[in-house]
């Protein structure tokens, strides 16, 4: 059993403006600066061995942010933890969405695990990926504490794998900037 202490990351502009980011890499906004900074003790009194962050630029700055309070704490980077890749939807508002790609959003809604945006991810792909990382990490890092630094649908996977819900219900899951939550894993 491997506990993961799971932060997404601070706020971006395009997160305080409602846009969907995915894989753009968008920087954290001094708001969410200040979000990381203000978390770090608390999560850094949980003792994580390790910190892993999604390598986009708004998780590492979280991650640098968190580690500036426990240097000896190893960073590592890993693409396999990166938002969901929200093709051409990346930096529309949802209402925008929903009003150009209709049919695609409904589908995806109705059928996450296969219907990707337009050049993006399925839920499925994304859960693929997050489920190979979390399967390596169990075996290295057994009854230990291990920091995520990510982001929201990565995360979400994360919170269904430990309970054992439905991947389907991603999008219920979705935490707010910079509120770390634990969970526990055993076999993936």
């Amino acid at each position: 059993m491997t506990d993961y202490i799971l932060v997404r990351h601070g706020q971006t502009q395009w997160n305080k403006e409602g846009k969907y980011t995915g894989q753009s890499d968008i920087p954290l906004n001094e708001t969410g600066e200040k979000q990381a900074i203000a978390i770090s003790k608390k999560v850094l009194s949980l003792r994580p061995a390790i910190i892993y962050a999604s390598d986009l630029k708004r998780a590492v700055r979280t991650a640098e942010l968190i580690r500036d309070k426990a240097e000896h704490v190893p960073l590592i980077t890993d693409k396999r933890l990166r938002e969901i890749h929200q093709g051409e939807w990346e930096g529309l508002q949802e209402q925008e969405i929903k009003k150009r790609f209709e049919n695609q959003f409904a589908k995806r809604k109705d059928n996450p695990l296969d219907t990707a945006p337009p050049g993006g991810e399925t839920i499925g792909d994304v859960y693929q990926r997050v489920r190979d990382f979390l399967r390596e990490k169990n075996d290295q890092h057994q009854e230990q504490n291990v920091l995520i630094v990510a982001h929201g649908v990565v995360l979400a996977i994360i919170e269904l794998i430990s309970c054992g819900d439905a991947i389907e219900k991603v999008f219920d899951h979705i935490p707010k900037n910079a509120t770390p939550n634990i969970v526990s894993i055993g076999d993936v």
